[in-house]
């Protein structure tokens, strides 16, 4: 038997490792090959082109890609007339992985969706190709099961991945970090122009609410070395006293007292470890104009939508300003046992650890 996994971002190749991993222990037959990165080679798949090449966030990044999306779908046709694959596994990366799914269902392979596009907020123009080309979604927040079924698409909502993947290494605890109360988590994003965008003014945040709380201090937790370098060049101004540690994320989520965080999944991530936070969100001029005509939720921060109210602050284009955020980061301090009881729901509505299992049992079953 052989699989093709596409994914187009670092956190899409996190959680396709983990399924495969999954499939594996149903299955120990499956031929992997895919677009992805370190964390499914490491599962001993077949990486037929990098995912980090074709990586993009906003509207106007794509421009910049196209060459890239085009040969990643060029790898794709070859490897499809040299294999006879029995199943693909799309995940995320809905503006590229819809448009392959058509190309993959025309040559009569089954297509499964894994973390689907959040058309529930913007893009339902997606529903039409979501029903035609996907033989069933896996989706990963409590509510879309019901949304799509409505639709008449069929999907399963099975828990979320991150109540598996939400473990510490136990590496790093508070003694590691600087001292420091409280002691304030910085995530900027793992995509270099998130964090170009959101970091400097993370940074300028913390000093400010460091010049209000002198015993308070701060760290910087990336999702890996590549990002190190850019990190160090657009916050070289404010780091003398910050430090930043890479792939010890859940580590630091569990020593600190507070974090400001880039909006995407690490919110859950920080709302698992009972972390308040502020959430910041930045994109470049045209693709936030694009997102206001677009999109149309009253949250942007995915535990603010499962938990159907405003738990913590949100900060946005230009209200993610270090004033804004060290006074939001205030609010937050003094409110973190208020925001800590809502987070005991978080991880009730998210469900119980186990999903990849479950959903690799499932997909195998239609396959």
């Amino acid at each position: 038997m052989k699989a093709l996994f596409i994914t187009g971002e670092a956190s899409g190749d996190l959680h396709a490792s983990r399924l495969i991993r999954a499939l594996n222990l149903v299955r120990s037959d499956i031929q992997f090959f895919g677009i992805g990165g370190d964390k499914m080679t490491e599962e001993g798949v077949k990486i037929i082109y990098p995912s980090d090449k074709i990586n993009v966030i906003g509207f106007t990044e794509v421009f910049g890609k196209l060459s890239s999306l085009r040969e990643a779908r060029i790898e794709i046709s070859k490897h499809i007339k040299r294999n006879h694959f029995d199943f693909a596994v799309t995940v995320d990366f809905p503006g590229f992985n819809i448009s392959t799914a058509r190309y993959l269902t025309s040559n009569g392979i089954p297509v499964f969706y894994f973390i689907t596009p959040q058309v529930w907020a913007w893009g339902r123009w997606r529903l039409t190709p979501l029903r035609k080309y996907f033989k069933h979604l896996f989706v990963i927040l409590p509510f879309e099961e019901e949304f799509f079924r409505k639709e008449s698409i069929n999907a399963t909502y099975l828990g979320h991945p991150l109540s598996d993947i939400s473990t510490t290494k136990g590496e790093i605890t508070r003694t590691n970090l600087p001292e420091g109360n409280p002691l304030i988590a910085l995530l900027p994003g793992s995509r270099e122009s998130e964090i170009k965008r959101v970091l400097p003014s993370m940074l300028a945040a913390l000093r400010l609410f460091k010049e209000k709380h002198p015993d308070s201090a701060g760290v910087v937790a990336l999702h890996n070395k590549k990002l190190l370098s850019i990190s160090r060049k657009v916050g070289e101004n404010y780091l003398d006293d910050t430090p930043i540690f890479c792939d010890q994320t859940y580590d630091i989520l569990k020593a600190s007292d507070l974090a400001i965080v880039t909006s995407g999944t690490a919110t859950i991530e920080a709302g698992l470890f009972n972390t308040p936070m502020v959430v910041v969100y930045k994109l470049d001029l045209l693709s936030w104009c694009i997102a206001k005509l677009l999109v149309h939720i009253k949250y942007i921060s995915l535990i603010n939508l499962i938990l159907s109210e405003k738990v913590i602050p949100e900060l946005l284009q230009r209200d993610a300003n270090p004033e804004r955020i060290a006074t939001a980061l205030e609010e937050v301090y003094k409110n973190r046992d208020i925001i800590s009881k809502r987070f005991r729901d978080l991880g009730q509505k998210l469900g119980n650890p186990g999903c990849y299992d479950r959903i690799a049992h499932s997909l195998l079953s239609m396959v």
